[in-house]
């Protein structure tokens, strides 16, 4: 039983983080191509954060029901279709509604992994690590419309997510969660995630500004997903030997050496990619051991999964890509260096 939920979910990332590379590395060109401006693609681009953000505050009052998780299955899938209109309103409204429904599904797969998997559940999410970089090499070379793609991954996504329906590892009652208990905790991923917004906007203008070809630029994304993809692979050995709130502590400090490192030695390839490597820490090992603490200190996991997603992945990941854009000069990884060190000092 358990290998075919590791075979199920395994397969289930695979697809979702396919689809979220389509999503990341085509669609923005796909909608500059139709005629949106960039603030247009902006405000598609916010809707799903936003989205993932809201959705949990609908469940501080009930509970998550089977009705729910169809519904959210349903309206994703026909809300993918949207994206053939070319219509900005109907897009705009696509991406909310796949953000609300990601925030219903995703997290309650998230917390059944983790409860069944422990440390090794970095085994199975590691397929969508694979998935998310297979896709970016493999499409770069294909040229055409790829939202029929895009649909066709969000329907399979779905249909593999039905799977877990009924798993009877997560308690189906409802209990209120108080995330004012674990401020602290919530507060480092919340400065962690925005401290990542000069990463995901400007990492690679800010590397050809000071040097850097453009042609080792995808390699560094590269260097920083293979050392994410070795850590979910050999992760288990050794994430029990610390509690998860220690790992946390050391994965955003490390971040935090990260960016320093980005803006004391701007345009020094061969330090930039050793920076990459520490993607194994800010990601792959604060990520499972986020999951597990949750899973540790709430009761209502499936809600905890959400309100981590929602914060992190949401509302901070909003607030990254915004101050990024204010503060981007030569010293902006010196300011998200100081981000990321106030989410450490406040862990402590």
């Amino acid at each position: 039983m358990k290998s075919r939920f590791f075979i199920t979910l395994s397969l289930y990332y695979f697809l979702f983080f396919t689809l979220i590379g389509d999503y990341v590395i085509f669609l923005p060109k796909y909608f500059k191509e139709i005629g949106f401006n960039s603030t247009q693609i902006g405000l598609i681009f916010a809707m799903m954060p936003i989205a993932r953000f809201l959705t949990p505050f609908i469940y501080t009052k009930k509970p998550l029901t089977k009705t729910d998780y169809i519904l959210a299955l349903i309206t994703s899938s026909l809300a993918s279709f949207l994206l053939l209109t070319k219509n900005f309103y109907f897009v705009l409204s696509a991406f909310f509604i796949i953000g609300a429904s990601f925030a219903v599904v995703f997290p309650y797969i998230e917390a059944t992994a983790i409860e069944k998997l422990k440390e090794k559940y970095g085994l199975s999410r590691v397929f969508g690590s694979i998935g998310f970089m297979l896709f970016g090499i493999v499409f770069s070379y294909i040229k055409g419309n790829l939202i029929w793609l895009f649909i066709t991954l969000m329907i399979l996504t779905n249909f593999t997510a039905l799977s877990f329906l009924e798993d009877k590892t997560i308690k189906k009652e409802y209990k209120p969660i108080n995330l004012l208990k674990e401020w602290k905790f919530w507060a480092g991923v919340i400065l962690l995630q925005i401290s990542f917004g000069g990463f995901y906007n400007f990492f690679t203008i800010y590397n050809i500004e000071h040097g850097i070809k453009k042609e080792y630029i995808g390699w560094l994304f590269a260097i920083g997903v293979m050392a994410e993809i070795l850590i979910f692979i050999i992760g288990h050995k050794f994430l029990n030997k610390l509690k998860p709130i220690k790992w946390i502590k050391i994965s955003i400090f490390l971040t935090s050496i990260r960016w320093a490192m980005l803006y004391f030695f701007a345009g020094n390839i061969f330090l930039i990619s050793f920076s990459q490597i520490i993607h194994a820490f800010s990601f792959a090992i604060f990520h499972t051991s986020a999951l597990l603490y949750i899973s540790q200190k709430y009761k209502n996991k499936t809600l905890a999964q959400q309100f981590y997603a929602g914060i992190g992945y949401g509302l901070a990941a909003f607030l990254g890509s915004i101050i990024s854009g204010y503060l981007y000069s030569d010293n902006l990884f010196l300011y998200e260096s100081i981000i990321a060190m106030l989410g450490f000092l406040v862990m402590l």
